[in-house]
């Protein structure tokens, strides 16, 4: 062969290991791109967990609702279609009517504090929510997402939307997820009522050591409920939660 016929071959050659280069160098591109999203969703999620440590107190249960009844009534709502939106007796409306005459300062001051919560409530739920854009499987991401659809914190209460993502987490061994979405089956918010698959998650929590979960469990097993009862079972789950100084929060990381 020529010396002319060979050069072809060793220009191909040439250009296959630039390529094999160039291949190796975008994934190593890729790869520390991807590192990098990761660590911006952990400051994410820490920044969301400081500002939770640092949420103002949110007024009393009785109190929220004579707010929401007195905006309700300055926007136009008459108050009996009030009462009957919030559920009110009619001792919760008298309660409204003596704190709207004779403590507005009080109220109005209630109700700043109260919207300051709510702006906070959902700075909280964006830097979550950045978080999970960056990094879609990140489970403590995902379950505080849950967290915060389930009581309606910084979003709309949604118990579907909480279903999704305490699945999400659950599936990827997080136990305070798996703990709440055997409760969600067991009382049926955002899904169907499923005795069986409430158990099943509270038993892969408890095995890791939840607490409620495992109070859960052992309530399961005495009523029989969604497992064979088994009594042995249940005072077992009872006593080892029972070895623990305190329940812990269902909510928490």
């Amino acid at each position: 062969m020529s010396a002319g016929q060979e050069k072809p071959g060793g220009l191909v050659q040439v250009q296959s290991t630039a390529l094999a280069k160039g291949g190796a160098n975008s994934l190593a591109v890729r790869g520390l791109n991807h590192l990098r999203d990761k660590e911006l969703a952990e400051e994410w999620l820490r920044k969301g967990l400081e500002l939770q440590t640092t949420m103002p107190a949110g007024v009393r249960p009785e109190l929220q609702t004579t707010l929401e009844y007195i905006k309700q009534i300055s926007t136009g709502t008459k108050p009996d279609v009030a009462a009957e939106n919030l559920r009110m007796t009619p001792e919760d409306q008298e309660r409204a009517r003596v704190a709207h005459h004779f403590m507005p300062d009080t109220l109005n001051e209630c109700a700043q504090l109260e919207e300051a919560r709510n702006n906070q409530l959902l700075e909280v739920f964006l830097c979550f929510e950045r978080g999970i854009q960056l990094d879609p499987h990140h489970p403590l991401l995902q379950h505080n997402i849950g967290t915060a659809y389930y009581f309606g914190r910084g979003v709309k209460q949604d118990y579907s939307q909480a279903y999704i993502w305490f699945r999400k987490a659950a599936e990827q061994g997080n136990a305070n997820a798996q703990y709440c979405l055997g409760t969600l089956y067991s009382d049926g918010e955002g899904v169907d009522r499923d005795e069986v698959e409430a158990a099943a998650w509270l038993h892969k929590a408890a095995e890791q050591g939840n607490t409620d979960a495992q109070v859960g469990l052992g309530l399961a097993y005495k009523t029989g409920s969604g497992v064979p009862q088994d009594y042995a079972q249940g005072a077992m789950w009872l006593r080892r939660a029972g070895e623990k100084e305190d329940f812990g929060d269902p909510t928490a990381d």
